[in-house]
């Protein structure tokens, strides 16, 4: 082909250079698309890799610190209100066992955080701490709380609701039993279907024919009544009236009215201290009933010192207690050694249980979530698996057998605390106390282990 007019040779090359450059620089371009297409697929083969090795091995990485932080747990006690005797000492029970788990390394690495807040003993202020307790202090699982009409409504609007682990280790009402949590509300107190069996028991031994009950109207109160009440029918004992009382009434005259208008042998009083102090004052003082029987929400000594102990003495009462176990022992000594004597209050072993429990469950998930602790802690409570004991050691020694991939089974200060689909303790023991006036104390002189699983009951010691 020949040129056109008016080109030149040097203009030709010009262009024709001109379109090598263009040339070269799409072939650079794609030469280099090319080689970055190739980086990419490098660099995302180890990231897929390192994912998917991660999801089944878990447990591997139990001792790593969780990516939420430190364990933190909630304290929902009573420090004021019908139960203001129990708080400050479950409290000690608790931190104890905090304090021995921090010194065997802490949870995934970490030491264990405390917040507390005051229940009052009374629902309305029970939900708005438990609220307090979630929302702003950010707990990861809750205790408490230790009346079961407070536990109940915390359950159902706060905890289970919000997915936050919740033991109670007090809460003793069979309606928690079928309570609407969502599966968070577990407990390490045996219910009350164990106690109102052997409190009928101990009224027909007592040659108790009739009886009246006045008590405290929440899920504790008349849920142990209604049980007492049919257990003690079943074995040919009257029962004359249920009457349920409110807290904090500066009369409770009324109530004592209707609960002794069938004259009983005694009045039962599944109730709570600061209550039961002002009817049975007022009972005692119109001599209105003889006998009285107890239960665990008025083994208080406090009560006793308020209102005589003389009028009472040799009086028994029942109460969830703890069967004879080498943790145990060792509990009461560590207890004695770090605040002085062991007070008489009960539910010291069950809340210091709920600690490690908590605590095992975030090792067994590996995480500090709620629901992975959740979801684990029926594998760290219950059988089969190596049985651990509490204490710093002990819990050294579940760390490393958690991490290598071994199941284990805690066996705590409060006994076994194997917990069935409900999340409650199936086997407890309940111990029968006295009014000891003389020494001022209130002694335990027989223990019923119940399994409820089996629904018996026999004597311990």
């Amino acid at each position: 082909m020949g040129r056109k007019p008016g080109d030149s040779p040097l203009g030709t090359s010009r262009r024709w250079w001109s379109l090598w450059l263009l040339a070269a620089a799409l072939a650079a371009l794609a030469i280099l698309a090319v080689a970055c297409g190739k980086e990419e697929k490098k660099e995302a083969t180890p990231t897929v890799a390192k994912t998917a090795a991660a999801t089944p091995a878990k447990t591997a990485v139990a001792a790593t610190p969780s990516a939420k932080g430190p364990l933190k747990i909630g304290l929902l006690l009573s420090y004021t209100g019908d139960l203001s005797d129990f708080g400050a000492p479950e409290e000690k029970a608790a931190r104890m066992a905090v304090d021995e788990i921090n010194a065997a390394g802490g949870v995934l690495g970490q030491p264990i955080q405390v917040a507390t807040g005051d229940d009052a003993t009374d629902p309305s202020q029970g939900v708005s701490e438990a609220t307090r307790l979630v929302n702003v202090e950010h707990v990861d699982a809750l205790i408490g709380a230790l009346a079961s009409g407070v536990t109940l409504p915390v359950a159902e609007s706060v905890t289970g609701p919000n997915h936050i682990l919740q033991i109670s280790h007090a809460s003793t009402s069979p309606a928690l039993t079928t309570a609407k949590d969502n599966d968070f509300l577990f407990r390490t107190t045996i219910s009350d279907a164990a106690q109102g069996v052997v409190l009928a028991k101990v009224a027909v031994d007592a040659g108790i024919k009739s009886a009246c009950t006045m008590y405290i109207n929440n899920a504790y109160g008349q849920g142990l009544s209604n049980i007492f009440a049919e257990n003690f029918q079943k074995a040919g004992g009257t029962v004359t009236a249920q009457v349920p009382h409110e807290s904090n009434q500066a009369t409770y005259a009324s109530e004592l009215d209707k609960c002794t208008a069938g004259n009983p042998d005694a009045l039962v009083a599944p109730a709570y201290p600061q209550s039961a102090r002002v009817f049975l004052r007022e009972a005692v003082e119109a001599g209105k009933v003889k006998k009285f029987l107890f239960t665990d929400g008025t083994q208080s000594p406090d009560m006793f010192d308020a209102i005589g102990w003389q009028p009472f003495d040799g009086m028994k009462g029942t109460a969830a207690t703890n069967l004879t176990v080498a943790a145990g022992t060792a509990f009461e000594n560590a207890y004695t050694a770090k605040y002085g004597p062991l007070p008489a209050v009960p539910y010291l072993r069950e809340i210091y249980d709920a600690v490690y429990l908590i605590a095992l469950a975030a090792e067994k998930a590996g995480s500090t979530d709620s629901t992975a602790m959740r979801d684990a802690i029926r594998d760290v409570a219950n059988p089969p698996g190596d049985v651990i004991n509490p204490g710093t050691d002990g819990f050294k020694t579940a760390v490393q057998k958690l991490q290598a991939g071994t199941d284990i089974n805690y066996d705590g200060a409060s006994g076994p605390v194997d917990l069935d689909k409900s999340g409650d303790v199936v086997v407890g023991a309940i111990g029968v106390w006295h009014v000891d006036a003389a020494n001022k104390k209130l002694p335990t002189d027989q223990v019923y282990k119940v399994d409820l699983s089996t629904n018996t009951v026999t004597l311990a010691q």
